[in-house]
């Protein structure tokens, strides 16, 4: 006598329950891709990253106390680095953006005295600025003789206009565009390469594809004195 369709269906029921065959072996090469895409995860955060190498350089440089001029550096993000009892730290923008800004562009800023500054630095600004090259001829400008520019940027990034992208570099562009600074570090970090960045910008023409969003993703950093 054939079983009802009910009861085989329990017992099918059942045996799923008590055992469920595992899944296919995934392909190796989507594997390694997922293992890259959140090895980034495990390290520091870029700010970390950031903070940690700016404290170094500075040690090297033998920078101790002084005035610290950060390009766009709203709310003061390297508080961590510059001891408020040491340093003076402020931040040029083209607008004021609270306390301890200076107004000024940093591709022209007369009203600047020369020799202003122990430490001119900027954090993802180099790509958003229309001529980097007057950039350049400023931040060797405003520095003292000993002091230290650092500037930390992209090589590769997704494009995320701020309100313009402008530019990527190499260190070598760096060092370049700040012609007149006796090299003291640079190079690129590679922590995030592999990151799958799903954010977009509005206008951003590269379209998600089986891979994810944007995967490429190298910093560039150069940092100098001023003779």
């Amino acid at each position: 006598m054939r079983e009802p369709a009910a009861v085989r269906r329990l017992r099918r029921q059942v045996a799923q329950a008590i055992y469920t065959p595992p899944p296919p072996p995934r392909d190796p090469e989507l594997v390694e891709l997922d293992r890259l895409r959140d090895e980034w995860k495990r390290g520091p955060k870029r700010d970390d990253r950031i903070d940690e190498h700016l404290a170094l350089v500075l040690d090297k440089a033998g920078i101790t106390e002084g005035r610290v001029l950060e390009i766009g550096g709203r709310g003061h993000p390297r508080e961590n680095v510059f001891d408020p009892s040491r340093f003076e730290y402020l931040n040029l923008d083209l607008q004021d953006t609270g306390p301890g800004t200076v107004i000024g562009d940093i591709t022209g800023c007369p009203e600047i005295p020369d020799g202003s500054y122990d430490v001119v630095l900027s954090v993802d600004v180099f790509e958003h600025i229309d001529r980097p090259w007057l950039a350049g001829q400023e931040i060797v400008r405003l520095l003292r003789p000993g002091g230290l520019s650092y500037q930390s940027t992209l090589f590769s990034w997704r494009y995320h206009p701020c309100p313009i992208d402008f530019w990527r570099y190499t260190p070598e562009a760096l060092a370049f565009l700040l012609a007149g600074l006796e090299t003291l570090d640079q190079g690129f970090d590679t922590t995030e390469r592999r990151r799958d960045v799903t954010k977009k910008a509005a206008a951003d023409p590269m379209p998600f594809d089986a891979m994810g969003g944007w995967r490429e993703n190298v910093r560039v950093f150069h940092a100098g004195l001023k003779p």
